[in-house]
């Protein structure tokens, strides 16, 4: 294995030392146990980074791709995921949130974070036995159309699988009326996050709307803007609901009414077993990603916690500048210092934000196309400002470039987004846009699955596009032929 690559995708920011040898290498690993299992024709990948940067090695698939497998378990997979998936990843969820790495002597925080690593390494074994069958289904119900209809409209297939409810988006439209209904609108419009709450905390409509916003933190406050470790999550600093919820009020309510294209007769029977399982595409998220990225990130918080009371470093939030083996061989034996290790990571952070990832490391990368389920999701980037076409139709409106959590605040109604790439924690922001642009993805990709949802034009895998579209120009977006120009 000489090639690694980067994947702005799905890591477009540096990862912490801790975070990248959790998350991020259990990911890896149950990636590879799950395509073995479901006999796929891709292997998945080995993970490392480099400065911060995360990169991937594609590994050949050590077994004889068995196609008839994976679109059995394509099919099969809402009841396998109510049966027997999502039950497990919840109870995993429900252990790894039980842990109190502050009380226990040292053995047993050491067992106790050996079984964290365990739980989730089988967590995402368990989330790629769902995600690889969602997307499988697709191409299953695709590949029948083709037959059928022929390909002449890339995005019909697709089309024909839309529908799916997003019980968190759903809930957050329920937080803007009823700010309506108890007259705080003017208050979550004028002022920012923090100032609106304690803004809302002096008045008794505004510490009812607050509780309704607890209520919807204690299930969706999982979602961060990246799955990196060491971020506040939305319940620790709901920035992101809360200008998303301001964006929804800066417009008139209007109904959200989407007309789904009518299945040809042939293919109902198809459409109605692959819906259940595409959608969990996203709906997993819900069960897997928030919540257990959630408890993980606290489970680590904790050993930070107990490693700064031992007087390993002063800042419990140092933990993440550790790799994963440095802090399990911290919590028994004698307790050396780390804080020289600390300044040394970070300083390897801040050599890599300055230089930026590399195209890639080893190697260069082969010629070649992907397996049609990767590269669908995947992508593969256009020249100038064309590339993917994700959600037809065309959009108008003043570009808003958004590279961190800083950008949102800057988003308005009627905005184009533009960024690199997008997760289901951002599908909030969607409703309020004219458009979205993205760097990376392709017809599969998340930006353009949930954009069709909500019939949001959109390209993607538009190259630099965030260093070729300048913040505040106007541009108009055709999600049909995938271009992007600047007016």
């Amino acid at each position: 294995m000489t090639t690694w690559l980067p994947d702005p995708s799905h890591y477009p920011d540096q990862m912490t030392p801790l975070s990248a040898t959790v998350w991020f290498e259990a990911m890896g690993h149950g990636l590879h146990e799950a395509t073995r299992e479901l006999r796929a024709p891709f292997g998945g990948f080995l993970t490392r980074t480099e400065l911060g940067w995360a990169f991937e090695c594609e590994l050949p698939p050590e077994w004889n791709p068995e196609p008839q497998r994976l679109r059995d378990a394509a099919l099969e997979l809402p009841e396998r995921w109510h049966d027997e998936l999502r039950p497990r990843v919840q109870a995993i969820t429900a252990e790894l949130g039980r842990l109190r790495p502050e009380r226990p002597p040292p053995e047993q925080a050491r067992a106790a974070f050996d079984r964290l690593w365990g739980l989730v390494q089988e967590q995402w074994r368990l989330h790629f036995l769902t995600v690889i069958p969602a997307q499988a289904a697709a191409e299953v119900f695709r590949d029948r159309y083709v037959e059928l209809f022929g390909d002449a409209d890339p995005l019909a297939p697709y089309r024909l699988l839309e529908g799916a409810a997003s019980p968190a988006d759903d809930e957050l439209r329920g937080l803007v009326e009823l700010a309506r209904q108890l007259d705080v609108a003017d208050v979550l419009l004028e002022h920012g996050p923090d100032d609106a709450r304690a803004r809302l905390r002096e008045l008794a409509a505004g510490r009812r709307w607050l509780h309704a916003l607890d209520t919807y933190l204690l299930r969706y406050g999982g979602r961060a803007r990246w799955h990196e470790l060491s971020l506040p999550r939305e319940s620790e600093r709901p920035s992101l609901t809360f200008e998303s919820i301001r964006l929804a009020l800066s417009r008139p309510p209007a109904e959200r009414r989407v007309e789904l294209p009518e299945v040809p007769a042939q293919l109902q029977d198809l459409a109605a077993r692959v819906r259940g399982a595409h959608a969990l595409k996203e709906l997993h998220t819900y069960d897997i990603d928030y919540p257990g990225l959630q408890a993980t990130r606290e489970a680590l918080r904790g050993f930070g916690r107990r490693l700064a009371a031992e007087g390993a470093f002063a800042d419990p939030e140092d933990v993440w500048m550790l790799e994963r083996s440095e802090l399990r061989a911290a919590l028994v034996g004698e307790l050396e210092p780390l804080e020289a290790l600390v300044e040394t990571r970070r300083a390897e952070l801040a050599r890599g934000r300055a230089d930026g990832p590399a195209p890639f490391l080893g190697d260069p990368p082969p010629d070649g196309e992907r397996h049609a389920i990767l590269e669908k999701f995947y992508g593969r980037g256009g020249a100038g400002l064309t590339g993917t076409p994700a959600s037809p139709g065309r959009g108008e409106g003043v570009a808003r470039v958004v590279v961190d959590e800083h950008d949102f605040g800057r988003v308005e109604a009627g905005d184009v987004l533009v960024t690199t790439t997008t997760t289901p924690a951002w599908t909030p922001l969607f409703p309020s846009l004219a458009a979205l642009v993205t760097e990376t993805g392709g017809i599969l990709s998340h930006a353009a699955v949930v954009a069709r949802e909500y019939r949001l034009p959109a390209v993607v895998g538009v190259l630099d596009a965030t260093r070729l579209i300048t913040d505040g120009a106007r541009v108009r977006i055709d999600g049909t032929d995938g271009t992007v120009t600047v007016l």
